[in-house]
């Protein structure tokens, strides 16, 4: 049996600490070598006003699949209906017409979701 001291033990588990962070930085790497991001189709002209483009990132366009909100229901009756139960986990967002209740499964899969309330557009992203 090897007894090792405080020293050595400490010098160990960093050693596998810094394996660890090269195999998974260089993962990292990897996966992000593979992403393919569409080209940015901006309108020509100014922004509108209070809009900060400087904030404004293209990196992962193209990546997730827009979920585009047509319709929407009261959460009260989708609970009476038992279409979405009372544990069901849920990202609300504030938009003009009111709030919007997003399920978490639903945006962990499409990351974007977009649509109009009260005649302005809204996006939500997650």
């Amino acid at each position: 049996m090897v007894t090792l001291n405080c020293d050595q033990q400490i010098l160990r588990v960093w050693a596998v600490s810094v394996v660890a962070v090269a195999v998974m930085g260089g993962w990292a790497v990897d996966a992000g070598a593979q992403r393919n991001t569409r080209p940015l189709d901006l309108p020509d002209g100014p922004a509108a006003s209070g809009f900060d483009l400087s904030r404004f990132s293209g990196v992962a366009n193209g990546l997730f699949e827009t979920f585009h909100v047509e319709t929407t229901e009261a959460l009260s009756q989708v609970l009476a209906k038992e279409q979405v139960s009372e544990d069901t986990v849920v990202l609300v967002i504030q938009t003009a017409a009111g709030r919007v209740a997003l399920l978490r499964d639903q945006m962990a899969y499409h990351h974007i979701a977009q649509g109009v309330a009260g005649g302005k557009d809204w996006l939500a992203t997650f």
